[in-house]
């Protein structure tokens, strides 16, 4: 019996599934697939329409709203609604996803046979027909077609467009700046693909540092996405309103502005969401259901189009306790740091720093991070309207490790430079940073 290439039943599961309610679902569907999923031209042209509206609006559009797609041919409309809402798990979409891909194997393999078959039949180059079958077999290996996976120096080479784009190209987006001076002086910023740790001791400002960078990216035109795995949406806009109207927090929350005071506040966050609509930056703020993984967290993640992910914070994913708790927050990590990589994201995970500067599992969690940024909050500081705070730097993958300080103004929930800390504060004293081998 011959093998089968194709099944639009499969094809139109995995669809209907890119649609559904459930982030969870539609995530983990859109983070696990791509064009060559898809064999016939009505399911390709349904899903390059949902990845575009994602891209668009950040979510995934509805079933109904895609059969009124305009853009839709009226033969991809006509098979879309051939489709049953069959996927309805987390379990039944890792299954469809599952199911498609070994379609999309044994198509590959068809695709390879007739490729073999019509070289043999004239001119017969057997290096090059290797070549290119090596190359086909890779790509199928991989879940996900990437046709930059290999890079040949010398013999072969196919280096060169790749060479003077990095000489040559300023307009290349490989870097997000952080809009945090002192850093992006030294580093440019956090580069796409990688993952970053913020940690603070209890209190230290780890959400307040999250909340900074999410407006600082933002308004430089990036999109970011926030995932407060503790705090709610209503708390998370308070703090994003405090920062840039310049208002308390506290205030804001128990609606203590005065009128005058609730009419500047909106005036400043209406001119504010302005310029990063207009710089075409993006905010979300995603709140997970409870006792989520950190697989989970980023399928879900998935239906947004972000450039940015921020996990707020790593110690309360799901599965993360017991014994074990070590190696459960390394595979998070190494989880985290895949995703970064295959997306071209920026993966942030917060995390959790001892009194005296040490990663709870430190090791565990810094060997896959690309940048660790690590500081300790003391009461003194604390209790400053603005405290002064040295930011530890001992993982800097692409750069050297260093130290820098910021001002952070807790209830402001602003990160601002040392010029803008009170004067009376005292220079820390520029000394060797100590303990950073067990980070």
């Amino acid at each position: 019996m011959a093998a089968k290439i194709v099944s639009p039943r499969a094809e139109l599961a995995v669809l209907r599934a890119m649609t559904h309610k459930n982030k969870r679902i539609a995530g983990l569907i859109l983070s696990s697939v791509d064009e060559t999923y898809f064999d016939g031209s009505e399911a390709t042209e349904l899903f390059e329409a949902i990845k575009r509206y994602r891209t668009t609006t950040g979510e995934s559009p509805t079933y109904r709203l895609m059969l009124e797609d305009p853009d839709l041919s009226e033969e991809a409309r006509d098979y879309f609604r051939n489709s049953e809402a069959t996927v309805q798990s987390v379990e039944e979409a890792q299954k469809a996803v599952s199911i498609l891909g070994k379609y999309r194997k044994s198509r590959g393999l068809y695709e390879i046979a007739v490729a073999i078959d019509q070289a043999m039949k004239s001119n017969f180059n057997a290096e090059k027909t290797m070549e290119d079958v090596t190359k086909r077999l890779t790509a199928l290996r991989n879940q996900r077609a990437n046709k930059e996976e290999i890079v040949h120096f010398g013999k072969n080479n196919s280096s060169m467009e790749l060479v003077k784009d990095l000489l040559y190209n300023d307009e290349v987006d490989d870097t997000i700046p952080t809009g945090i001076e002192p850093f992006d002086k030294e580093s440019g910023g956090l580069m796409r693909g990688s993952l970053v740790t913020l940690g603070a001791s209890s209190g230290g400002g780890k959400s307040l540092m999250a909340t900074q960078l999410a407006i600082n990216m933002a308004t430089a035109g990036y999109k970011v996405l926030l995932l407060p795995l503790e705090m709610t949406k209503v708390e998370m806009t308070a703090r994003l309103i405090a920062n840039v109207a310049k208002m308390d927090v506290t205030r804001i929350l128990q609606k203590k502005l005065a009128t005058g005071e609730r009419d500047l506040a909106f005036k400043r966050y209406r001119i504010w969401a302005k310029k990063v609509a207009r710089h075409g930056g993006r905010i979300t703020v995603y709140k997970p259901e409870a006792g989520v993984t950190v697989d989970e967290a980023l399928a879900a993640a998935s239906t947004y189009d972000a450039d940015v992910r921020i996990i707020d914070y790593i110690g309360l994913l799901n599965g993360i306790d017991g014994d074990d708790q070590w190696q459960k927050l390394g595979a998070a990590a190494r989880v985290a740091k895949l995703n970064a990589d295959a997306t071209k994201t920026v993966n942030i995970l917060l995390c959790q720093v001892s009194e005296d500067g040490k990663i709870r599992y430190a090791r565990a969690i810094s060997e896959h991070s690309n940048n660790s940024w690590i500081w300790v909050v003391g009461k003194e500081e604390r209790e400053k309207e603005v405290g002064r705070i040295q930011i530890d730097q001992p993982k800097a993958r692409n750069s050297r490790a260093f130290r820098f300080e910021q001002g952070f103004n807790w209830g402001q929930m602003k990160v601002v430079s040392v010029e803008e800390v009170s004067s009376s504060v005292g220079d820390v004293a520029d000394t060797p940073m100590e303990n950073l081998a067990d980070i």
